[in-house]
């Protein structure tokens, strides 16, 4: 007698949605960053440089960038899924 999975394979549903959710994670991280980076830089240039006007700087360039990453990964794990599965696979589609 074989040993079951440890874990059951997710439906095509929930493989679409969990990379759907790292993609929104993704650029939700990547704007906020931006938006925060931009901020730090409009403080640094009207009241002059500061260690910590630097430090908020670079932290948020960081946030941005690794933003950045996370949205290319997720897009390629999209495209990886949709040439394996088809484009249309785990797409909800409505009922009415």
């Amino acid at each position: 007698m074989s040993e079951p999975d440890a874990e059951p394979t997710p439906s095509l549903i929930q493989q679409r949605l969990a990379l759907q959710r790292r993609r929104v994670g993704a650029v939700s991280q990547l704007g906020f960053s931006a938006v925060v980076l931009a901020g730090w830089i409009f403080v640094l240039v009207l009241d002059g440089p500061n260690v910590w006007r630097w430090i908020g700087i670079v932290v948020f360039a960081l946030g941005a960038a690794i933003g950045a990453v996370q949205l290319r990964t997720a897009l390629r794990e999209t495209r990886a899924f949709e040439t394996r599965h088809g484009p249309g696979a785990g797409v909800q589609k409505r009922t009415e």
